[in-house]
């Protein structure tokens, strides 16, 4: 007999190998970053993270009403920011998302970043038939500046691109849909599953340009592993199929 431990064990294990098997259908790229030529040599109190702004024409969320598609935009810039501030305190510094009419203190960072297109798919198609057919396309543009008295000075500018074809799902014991994005926020609806997970992916890369920026500056705290960031079109230098989870698994998996 099988105990639960070993098979918690084995699904790990199955999951580790599921996910590289499906890396080509599911991923989040940065690319075009950019970095400032001053020095930084102070590590930021606290990192800020702004609510993502879109516009209404960067939504194809389907036949959906323009108020139903505001407010799913709405939501979708929320839970971005909520993730991100939660992937940024895990793996870089102090994070919170901004509070609305706050003007953040000099010492901290603060990241903005628009959401340039969300692409819904067809979840029929991905579930149905994968092998990225009717996989999503989600689009960012960020930006991390550090507060100082005379104003922003901007440190780093990259976009982020992802998709999400098929995902792990029941059979394996695992939360992804309509629970994907659990956060202070609220969470994406049902038919938004794969916007959801990448949501998470995007979070999680805007964190590991952070971690890898702190590391290589060495402001990284000593307590925190420094991540890379999944460079769009290069050859990573070290696996790290975590990246390419829904953020529930890779919770599950543990850091």
């Amino acid at each position: 007999m099988v105990s639960s431990n070993s098979f918690a064990a084995m699904r790990r294990a199955f999951l580790a190998l599921f996910v590289v098997v499906l890396s080509g259908c599911s991923s989040t790229g940065v690319y075009d970053l950019r970095k400032s030529a001053g020095p930084v040599s102070r590590a930021p109190r606290t990192i800020f993270v702004e609510p993502f702004s879109v516009r209404t024409k960067a939504l194809n969320l389907g036949e959906r009403s323009a108020s139903e598609k505001a407010a799913l935009g709405r939501e979708i810039s929320r839970n971005l920011a909520d993730r991100t501030a939660l992937e940024i305190r895990r793996y870089a510094a102090p994070s919170q998302v901004l509070p609305v009419g706050r003007v953040p203190a000099v010492g901290t960072w603060l990241v903005r970043g628009e959401i340039l297109k969300v692409d819904q798919g067809s979840r029929a198609l991905r579930t149905g038939v994968g092998l990225g057919m009717g996989r999503t396309e989600f689009r960012t543009r960020v930006s991390v500046s550090e507060v100082r008295p005379d104003g922003l000075r901007k440190l780093l500018t990259f976009r982020t691109t992802g998709t999400s074809g098929l995902e792990p799902g029941a059979a394996l014991g695992v939360a992804t849909g309509a629970g994907a994005v659990q956060v202070a926020g609220g969470a994406l609806m049902g038919s938004l599953a794969g916007v959801s997970s990448d949501v998470d992916r995007t979070a999680y890369e805007i964190a590991a340009v952070l971690s890898s920026y702190l590391s290589r500056n060495r402001l990284l705290s000593p307590d925190r592993t420094p991540l890379t960031p999944n460079m769009a079109g290069e050859l990573p230098t070290t696996i790290n199929p975590r990246r390419i989870l829904p953020a529930p698994v890779r919770d599950q998996l543990g850091d």
